[in-house]
């Protein structure tokens, strides 16, 4: 690897990790109820710098989330071809991350499985993917990726807006007032024989219950 390539992957390690930091209580029980655990994922994006230091910010943060998600979801054994498998996390459309992805999961593992990052063109392509992420312009397809998904187990992600609907994603996360949330679906996972671990669920606005 070139040094130039080197740095920028330790910068983008060091810029999760700080991303990271911010995400720890995903981790920790619920203290005083639904109120503190949604709290919990109220994190602050940087929308006061620069506009390329803005999306780099929020993409970091989203980064993070996808992994913390993949560790807060569990997923059907034929989902797998095998117990070494890797956990599939898909991005399809542009990719907003420009390598912070990657950075994210590297070396990284949830439930015994290694992390591998795909970029799709197609939604057909999605089928082999175990967590697929959407920008917002692809979301404008929710529908027929759900058709192309049917019968899967892909836990579906996309950005959206306070006003978004999510009946056909399960988890949306919303940018607003300088923070992010999440909104999941969980007919919609339940439907996909998908998991999903209670302080997830405490962590999110919840709807399809």
């Amino acid at each position: 690897m070139a040094p130039s390539q080197e740095n920028n992957r330790r910068r983008l390690g060091r810029a999760c990790a700080d991303a990271w930091l911010g995400l720890r209580r995903f981790l920790a029980p619920p203290v005083r109820g639904r109120r503190v655990a949604y709290a919990m994922l109220l994190l602050p994006v940087m929308l006061t710098t620069p506009a390329s230091a803005q999306v780099s910010k929020e993409y970091q943060l989203k980064a993070v989330f996808l992994w913390r998600l993949a560790q807060f979801t569990e997923w059907p054994s034929d989902a797998f071809e095998n117990p070494e498998s890797p956990i599939v996390i898909c991005v399809l459309g542009d990719n907003p991350f420009d390598g912070a992805l990657s950075a994210a999961v590297s070396g990284e593992t949830a439930h015994g499985r290694r992390f591998v990052v795909q970029l799709l063109r197609v939604i057909e392509q999605a089928k082999t993917c175990h967590i697929l992420y959407t920008t917002s312009g692809a979301a404008r397809q929710a529908k027929e990726i759900a058709t192309a998904l049917a019968g899967k187990s892909v836990l579906t992600v996309r950005d959206g807006s306070a006003s978004a609907s999510s009946f056909e994603t399960m988890i949306v996360l919303i940018s607003e007032q300088n923070k992010i949330r999440m909104r999941i679906n969980l007919k919609a996972a339940v439907a996909a024989r998908l998991v999903l671990d209670p302080r997830l669920l405490r962590a999110a606005e919840v709807i399809g219950e």
